[in-house]
């Protein structure tokens, strides 16, 4: 049964695309067949796999459009797992879809999704319409919680809109996964409370996995390749190793 699992917050900068690349990659490790999406008109996750946004055609763009169905634009990642890339003209898309468009990746996708165990959907940050139709075409939600105090509240706000928008509106049966704790400090006392204080709130759907804020994640990007493919004892990359067997397991 394939799973399509959006990775979302409003908040940028929480570690969304880092736990999207990472997570496809330890799931592809384990045998999984993968396709992840990058929504994100900065298309970092693309670039992070050593694709150029601007070369790569067809890309998500021309999904959205209609000009080639999502089987088309799918890349090999060279790392295990597929990827549709992201591009610049997913801003033009933006701006193009309206009231009613809400449901438009969901309908993208659904000649592709039962070809893969997974497909992981990099949200944008902010309330764009295409951060509401990941949340509207995806089964379940992962929402990273940058371990910093004002950052539960980005979390809460996301929980909030799911609440009362998605689950009415949109899409009834999203499931929230698991909140996860990225850009762990291990050195301070304050990321500790952060996630302890999220735990009092949350319960058992924050996960028990922390991502430790490490430098290792920038050098990764840097060199395009996912850090549980460039460095797999590393902390960061068995965190993600960690989550991905529990996610596997949950499924």
């Amino acid at each position: 049964m394939s799973k399509v699992l959006s990775i979302s917050v409003f908040k940028g900068g929480a570690g969304k695309t880092t736990t999207a690349i990472s997570l496809a990659s330890a799931l592809a490790k384990m045998g999984q067949k993968v396709l992840l999406i990058d929504l994100d008109q900065q298309a970092s996750a693309t670039l992070h796999v050593g694709l150029d946004p601007e070369k790569e055609i067809p890309n998500l763009y021309h999904v959205f459009v209609k000009q080639v169905p999502a089987s088309a634009a799918v890349k090999d990642s060279g790392f295990g797992f597929g990827i549709i890339p992201g591009n610049s003209l997913l801003a033009a898309v933006e701006s193009a879809l309206e009231a009613g468009d809400e449901f438009t990746l969901k309908e993208r996708l659904e000649s592709i999704k039962q070809e893969y165990d997974y497909v992981i959907l990099d949200s944008p940050p902010g309330k764009s319409m295409l951060a509401v139709n990941v949340l509207s075409a995806a089964d379940e939600v992962l929402i990273p919680l940058q371990s910093e105090l004002p950052c539960l509240s980005s979390v809460q706000d996301l929980l909030r809109f799911i609440q009362d928008i998605v689950w009415v509106k949109y899409n009834p049966h999203l499931k929230i996964i698991g909140i996860l704790p990225t850009m762990f400090k291990r050195a301070t006392t304050h990321s500790a409370g952060v996630v302890e204080k999220a735990r009092e709130i949350w319960g058992d759907k924050v996960f028990s996995v922390e991502v430790p804020e490490t430098i290792a994640f920038p050098k990764a990007f840097e060199q395009r390749v996912p850090l549980p493919h460039l460095n797999p004892d590393h902390a960061g990359a068995k965190a993600y190793n960690e989550l991905a067997k529990i996610i596997y397991e949950r499924s």
